[in-house]
């Protein structure tokens, strides 16, 4: 006979399902997985210089995008491990910067359209909205619309949250739910956070307390003691997020100082 009352969280599973949920929101309301850095675009840079660096990084790749930062991080912060290797969080955060990055120069080059903002931002706002079946059908087929979906293979995550809308909207009618006109970023906290607990199979709550009350510490679940830091997603964010608020200190001048490192990366590995 098994052991009686509740079943062990898999905080690890948990952890995964949770960046997944959340890249997916974020990317359905702003249009890129991982929140932006806030740099301001280029100002002083010529429109040949921006064409060119653009050339660059659309060949980057995300780890060489990565270890590149690395690289120009530790000219700020000596503590950075060079020798280290990037894990899943940081490359997924490489490739939400790169994306960004390129975004931020074209849009220098070419205003970027706000209707395209617009349109998913109003797909957002349905999605949380919605609290009949044929509202919450709605904003998952809109969503799933999006040209970069079908593309990036985003499709399941409004499947799975059309296929589970008993479950979405009971999340919403908890008190807990962040109703605050200035509460969306807790709100795509909360949604991720319950989505991941339904395909992992714990209730949504279970879910959002577990994760939010999650130690980062040694006595926490997802600490590793080899490398001394919390394994979740969160903590390797915050990591990246300290490289990106060191970069704009040298944001014009150093994107030129990357590419030159990034440069010379290559030539020493061919």
């Amino acid at each position: 006979m098994g052991k009686r009352g509740p079943k062990p969280v898999d905080m690890g599973l948990l952890n995964v399902w949770d960046f997944e949920f959340y890249k997916a929101f974020h990317s359905l309301r702003d249009g890129i997985a991982l929140p932006q850095r806030n740099l301001p675009p280029p100002s002083g840079l010529s429109r040949p210089k921006l064409r060119a660096i653009l050339r660059k990084l659309k060949r980057m790749s995300a780890p060489e995008y990565w270890r590149a930062s690395e690289q120009m991080a530790s000219n700020f912060d000596k503590s950075v491990d060079l020798g280290s290797r990037p894990d899943a969080v940081q490359i997924d955060w490489a490739q939400s910067s790169l994306q960004e990055e390129v975004c931020r120069l074209e849009q220098a080059l070419t205003p970027k359209r706000i209707e395209v903002q617009l349109q998913r931002r109003e797909i957002w706002d349905e999605l949380v909205r919605a609290n009949t079946h044929s509202a919450l059908e709605k904003a998952c087929d809109r969503w799933s619309r999006l040209s970069d979906v079908g593309v990036r293979g985003l499709t399941p995550f409004p499947e799975h949250v059309l296929a589970n809308a008993s479950q979405f909207f009971a999340m919403k009618r908890n008190k807990r739910f962040p109703r605050s006109d200035y509460g969306d970023d807790s709100r795509m906290d909360y949604l991720a956070r319950g989505m991941a607990g339904v395909v992992v199979g714990v209730s949504p709550m279970t879910a959002i307390e577990r994760l939010r009350n999650m130690k980062h510490t040694p006595d926490g679940p997802l600490w590793n003691a080899a490398e001394q830091r919390c394994r979740c997603w969160r903590c390797g964010l915050k990591k990246s997020e300290k490289m990106s608020d060191l970069s704009q200190q040298w944001y014009e001048k150093g994107l030129q100082v990357f590419l030159k490192i990034a440069d010379k990366m290559k030539l020493k590995r061919s």
